[in-house]
C-alpha cells in the first residue's frame, strides 16, 4: 500500500475515534422510564382499562434494552419511588423533579414523555364474531401513533435531547376486525394488529434516538458497583449479576472501608476513606450475582471480606 495512502487512511481513523466517544458495551448508561403522559390525546376512542401512556414506556422499555446501550430499572422500583416520594403527575414532567427521582433510583438518565398520537380508524361492513374479540368482515384500517420523549441528565437536570417517533400502518380490504375490549394492550396479540405495529415502529424510532443522543453527549456510563456477598480463599462471590449489566471477563477492584467522611456542619456522609485490597474477575453470572476469582492481592492488611465495595475496573 502506497505509504501516503497509508498515512492518511491512518489519520482519517484517529480523527474518528477522537470525534466519537467510544464506550465499552460493558458499561451501559444506567437509565429509568417513567410513565408517558397521554393527557394530549383528545380522542380516547379506547376502551377497557388501557393505560396507554404506562403501556407505550413499557414498550419503550423493551426496545432500549435491545440497543445494549442501556441498563434499565424495573418498573416496580420506580412506582415504588414515585409512591415514596409522593410525586404527582405534575412533578414527573418537570426535569427537576424528574432529575430527583433518578437520583433517588440512581440512574444517570431518565426518560420521560407524551403520547401525543395513538389513533385507529376504521370502515366496517358487517362482520361473524370469532374468539378472543376478533371476528370477520370486510375492512380498512388506518393506524397512527405519535410519541414525544425527553432524555434527562439526572446530574444537571439538564434535557440532553428531545425526541420524536412516530409509526404507521395502513391496510385495506383487510377481513380481520377487532373488539379492543377483549385485547390486552402490549400483549402479543395486540402488536400483531395495525395499531402494534404503528407503535413498536415508533417506540423503536425514539428508542434509538435516545441511544444515539446519549452516547453522543460524552457523558461515561457509570461503573458497575456491587457489594462482596461470599468470600472464602480465591472465590469471591458480589451482589449483582446478568440483571445490572454484569458479564463474564469483567474485572473489579474490591475496597474496604475504613472511615466515613462527614460534614462537620451537618453530620451528613461526604465521602469515605476505603484501601483497594484485591482485583477479582468475573468468572460466572447469574441474575442476581457474579462469581469472581481473586487475580492479585493489593492489600497485606485486610484480606476481601462480605461487605467490602466492588468497582468495574
Amino acid at each position: 500500500m502506497n505509504r501516503n495512502l497509508f498515512l492518511t487512511l491512518l489519520i482519517i481513523l484517529i480523527c474518528t475515534m477522537l470525534a466519537f466517544p467510544v464506550f465499552s458495551a460493558a458499561a451501559p448508561y444506567k437509565i429509568a422510564v417513567l410513565p408517558f403522559d397521554d393527557g394530549s390525546i383528545k380522542d380516547r376512542w379506547w376502551g377497557g382499562n388501557w393505560d396507554v401512556g404506562k403501556g407505550i414506556s413499557d414498550e419503550l422499555v423493551t426496545e432500549l434494552l435491545k440497543t445494549g446501550k442501556f441498563r434499565l430499572i424495573e418498573r416496580e422500583q420506580i412506582d415504588k419511588v414515585l409512591n415514596e416520594q409522593n410525586f404527582g403527575a405534575s412533578g414527573r414532567v418537570d426535569t427537576s423533579s424528574a432529575a430527583k427521582i433518578g437520583k433517588v433510583l440512581g440512574v444517570q438518565y431518565l426518560v420521560m414523555g407524551r403520547v401525543t398520537e395513538f389513533s385507529f380508524k376504521s370502515t366496517d361492513i358487517g362482520g361473524l364474531s370469532l374468539k378472543s374479540g376478533i371476528g370477520l368482515g370486510l375492512k380498512s384500517t388506518k393506524a397512527n401513533v405519535a410519541i414525544d420523549a425527553r432524555l434527562v441528565d439526572t446530574g444537571s437536570a439538564e434535557i440532553v435531547a428531545s425526541v420524536t417517533g412516530k409509526g404507521n400502518k395502513n391496510t385495506s380490504n383487510v377481513k380481520v376486525s377487532y373488539k379492543w375490549d377483549a385485547i390486552a394492550l402490549g400483549s402479543d396479540e395486540f402488536r400483531q394488529t395495525d395499531l402494534g405495529i404503528a407503535t413498536r415502529s415508533a417506540v423503536a424510532e425514539v428508542a434509538k434516538q435516545l441511544g444515539d443522543a446519549a452516547y453522543a453527549s460524552g457523558r461515561e456510563p457509570d461503573k458497575l458497583t456491587g457489594t462482596v456477598a461470599y468470600a472464602s480463599g480465591n472465590r469471591v462471590i458480589i451482589n449483582i449479576g446478568s440483571a445490572a449489566g454484569v458479564k463474564p471477563g469483567m474485572i473489579f477492584v474490591v475496597k474496604h472501608m475504613l472511615e466515613v467522611v462527614k460534614d462537620p456542619a451537618t453530620g451528613e456522609i461526604i465521602d469515605e476513606v476505603t484501601e483497594a485490597v484485591a482485583e477479582i474477575k468475573v468468572a460466572e453470572v447469574k441474575e442476581k450475582s457474579a462469581t469472581c476469582t481473586v487475580l492479585t492481592k493489593l492489600s497485606s492488611d485486610y484480606p476481601v471480606a462480605v461487605g467490602d465495595k466492588a468497582e468495574q475496573k
